[in-house]
């Protein structure tokens, strides 16, 4: 019974380490892009960091790929349900 629930343990460790991960991605890549204040010229409307685009984006890819880390880490029930 402690290898099942150690299992489970590592399983949702790493689920929530994904998933935080990826929200903390999304949110800073968004923040990073989006400007400050009204817009007034096209110089303002650039995002801050020039890669943050893409930060926002790896964020939300690594919030997707959480559940599938959830489903693919072993249960180490020994049970497939």
């Amino acid at each position: 019974m402690e290898k099942r629930e150690r299992g489970y343990a590592m399983r949702k460790t790493m689920f929530l380490l994904t998933l935080f991960s990826g929200l903390a991605l999304a949110i800073i890549g968004f923040l990073l892009s989006a400007p400050i204040g009204p817009t007034t010229s096209p110089a303002i409307s650039n995002p801050r960091l020039p890669f943050a685009p893409t930060l926002f984006v790896l964020g939300v890819v690594l919030v997707f790929a959480s559940a599938v880390v959830y489903e693919l880490f072993p249960d180490k029930s020994g049970r497939k349900e």
